[in-house]
């Protein structure tokens, strides 16, 4: 679920068993529902944008079936490592990762039956430029396919863990948290992916139980975007941020993420 920084794919690299910790619970469901709504059949190809550890690739590899193909792409080598074992532990031979940038991925032939890409297009450096190049990798009519957080999504844990670091280092404003607000709603998402160029864009929102306690709390912190956050502060500083973000969440009764994705999908003529 990373892009086109080598910041940000240093970033997941460095929390890769922390992130594939949560793969259970948090971003195999996401990824099987993202999967899901692209309503993949037998022998089409797919490009897996940020694929990450493979939480929407695997799925998309069991779909097409052998007689189809998934090139599963990011720049985290920590998690395509883990994706390329997930691969081999369930004898996916129809699936490839790859590290590369996933705009400037080379297309195959007349393009892809379906891109998607779950929980990345806001950490593009540009949203809509970047989306815009998945777009031209489709074959005429294929589908592309985006999901996000839902408005509000991850709020207990995202603001404990906010207000921790902010007890010892100033936040600067974050690009995603801005792109994101653009498309958290059904509306809003729908309207982006016409905006892009897409047809019969149609957005599912879909709703998951993800148990909550601060130790996994603190695993998921550490094991993501965020981890970012913790940027340059000393091992002392990060203990005290832990043990503040470990005290706000039972404080305020955090005991549940909150996790709400909205996959959106259009068709693109090329």
């Amino acid at each position: 679920m990373t892009t086109g920084q080598n910041t940000v794919g240093d970033v997941f690299s460095a929390g890769a068993e922390e992130f594939h910790r949560w793969s259970p619970t948090l971003w195999d469901p996401v990824g099987e529902a993202t999967a899901g709504v692209a309503a993949l059949a037998a022998g089409e190809s797919v490009l897996d944008a940020c694929c990450g550890a493979g939480a929407s690739a695997l799925p998309a590899a069991r779909a097409v079936g052998p007689a189809g193909r998934v090139d599963a792409v990011d720049l985290a080598d920590g998690l395509l490592a883990i994706g390329e074992r997930r691969a081999r532990e369930e004898g996916l031979a129809n699936i490839r990762f790859q590290r590369h940038e996933v705009t400037s991925w080379p297309v195959p032939g007349d393009g892809y039956d379906v891109v998607q890409c779950a929980l990345g297009v806001f950490f593009f450096p540009d949203m809509d430029r970047d989306s815009a190049a998945l777009t031209r990798m489709l074959r005429p009519g294929g589908r592309f396919v985006v999901t996000v957080w839902e408005k509000g999504a991850l709020g207990g844990w995202q603001s404990a863990l906010r207000e921790a670091v902010l007890t010892e280092r100033d936040l600067p404003d974050r690009p995603q948290r801005e792109q994101l607000a653009r498309i958290d709603t059904a509306d809003t998402l729908a309207a982006w992916l016409t905006d892009l160029g897409g047809s019969e864009p149609r957005v599912v929102r879909r709703r998951f139980d993800a148990p909550l306690t601060p130790k996994t709390g603190w695993v998921l912190a550490i094991g993501s975007g965020t981890r970012g956050m913790l940027a340059g502060l000393s091992p002392a500083a990060v203990e005290r941020v832990r043990a503040e973000f470990s005290a706000r969440l039972t404080a305020g009764a955090v005991t549940d993420l909150d996790v709400r994705v909205l996959v959106g999908t259009a068709r693109f003529s090329g």
